[in-house]
């Protein structure tokens, strides 16, 4: 048994690659059955929505004052003639998924999205019939192999990481799974198993999975209630002394005042990473801000 956790743990890196290295289509299709509830896809959209912070939001060592939304629309079909449509978004988080201190924010933003539309051609060419992990095991070659191109046409200073290249594909992913879960009248998180899954972990993991579904990792149910955070950046202000000039638009604006406004109990910070003397402090001080406002509630 402890022998099969560290294992687990350290999940063939070695066989990630040689899975990433075969030929997308035939590593998928080779010795697998079809499965009545594989969907085929039909149509592929993507569209952009730009938003405006409240106020800057710091995290990393950067502040951003605004968010790029990619949404995705698909429609798949199922071996039985059953369309459905299905729908995915992911906010373009290229601060974090593809940080860079020598190309600027718009530079980095523009790859993803020059990416996003490469994508969304190759996602909608793909006209096998599967599973939707199945699929985007087959693809993720595709996109990775697409990022490069991309960065080689842009000319960027750096390249395209692989982290950015799967958030970028990461709502067509969403998008897919949606559309088969309609199309099944059934939580795509409960398509998981063997009646739907035309092949075990072991075909992605390695055979230590051999016989495990993705199932048994995921809950196949919605919870009834789902845990709140109150996300404090980090340049947000603290207590009074740290605002240099209210907003004053009837929102809070210290950790206190949210506290009160929305009976928060769940506090998650953002770091700047590059001080650790000074974010030490900064966490000490929201945790004793908090608990004394708690006190007073």
């Amino acid at each position: 048994m402890q022998r099969r956790r560290k294992i687990r743990r350290e999940i063939s890196r070695r066989a990630l690659l040689r899975a990433a290295a075969v030929s997308p289509a035939a590593a998928l299709f080779r010795g697998v059955s079809a499965k009545p509830t594989d969907i085929r896809i039909e149509e592929v959209s993507h569209s952009y929505e730009e938003y405006l912070y409240r106020t800057p939001y710091k995290f990393g060592g950067r502040a951003v004052d605004r968010v790029t939304l990619l949404n995705v629309h698909c429609a798949v079909r199922t071996r039985g003639g059953r369309v459905a449509k299905g729908f995915g978004s992911m906010p373009l988080g290229n601060v974090w998924s593809f940080p860079s201190k020598v190309m600027s924010y718009d530079a980095t933003l523009g790859a993803m999205r020059t990416l996003a539309g490469r994508i969304s051609k190759i996602t909608s060419e793909y006209k096998e019939t599967a599973h939707p992990v199945e699929i985007n095991h087959a693809l993720e070659p595709a996109y990775l192999k697409e990022a490069e191109t991309v960065s080689a046409e842009l000319k960027l200073t750096s390249p395209i990481p692989k982290l950015c290249t799967l958030v970028t594909a990461s709502p067509f992913d969403a998008a897919i799974h949606d559309a088969f879960g309609k199309a099944l009248d059934r939580n795509c998180y409960d398509t998981y198993g063997p009646d739907c899954m035309a092949g075990d972990l072991s075909r992605y993991l390695g055979p230590d999975f051999r016989g495990e579904y993705l199932q048994q990792y995921v809950k196949t149910q919605p919870a009834p209630r789902t845990p709140l955070f109150h996300s404090v950046g980090a340049g947000d202000p603290i207590t009074e002394e740290d605002i240099q000039r209210r907003i004053n638009d009837g929102l809070p604006e210290t950790l206190p005042e949210w506290i009160q406004y929305n009976g928060l109990v769940r506090i998650k910070i953002k770091l700047n990473g590059e001080d650790l003397a000074g974010d030490l402090e900064r966490v000490t001080k929201i945790d004793r801000v908090t608990e004394e406002t708690q006190k007073k509630r």
